[in-house]
């Protein structure tokens, strides 16, 4: 079976769960890259500029019609992911979880670096750090928690 032509509904149904996983990681690049591009030299700034316009037609360009075409395989029904009690739907709910609570403690950690980190950076860049952050924290999980496969929780 090829990656583009699945057999049933929960190959489907995991292949949008890894289309998701791998557009979250983009985000991540764009955001991190912005973050950066906000305290490089010009030259560098516009090479990141690059890259996240790259990252961002990669996204549009690929993930979204992807998906579209994964989710109308099947007429008639809506495959959701994150509704799904698949595995790799599991992995990405978990990474969910893990990408909020990740969030959260950062964003403690920053208000405890108040004067060392936030006050040296526009509102801009620190909702972009932030961003950036969680969105990472969700796609590396999803690729730890993707590779597990099934074996046990943890």
């Amino acid at each position: 079976m090829s990656y583009f032509r699945p057999g049933t509904k929960a190959e489907v149904t995991d292949r949008l769960a890894e289309l998701t996983g791998l557009a979250v990681g983009l985000g991540a690049l764009i955001y991190g890259a912005s973050v950066v591009q906000s305290f490089s030299a010009p030259a560098v700034a516009m090479t990141l500029d690059t890259i996240r316009m790259v990252c961002g037609i990669l996204v549009l360009a690929v993930y979204l019609p992807l998906t579209i075409w994964f989710k109308t395989r099947f007429s008639g029904v809506i495959l959701n992911p994150w509704k799904s009690d698949s595995f790799m739907g599991v992995a990405l709910k978990r990474a969910g979880l893990s990408a909020f609570a990740a969030s959260v403690m950062f964003m403690v950690l920053l208000s405890t670096l108040d004067r060392l980190v936030l006050s040296r950076m526009t509102a801009e860049s620190v909702i972009d750090l932030v961003l950036a952050v969680a969105l990472l924290v969700f796609a590396v999980s999803f690729l730890l928690y993707g590779r597990d496969g099934g074996e046990g929780e943890g």
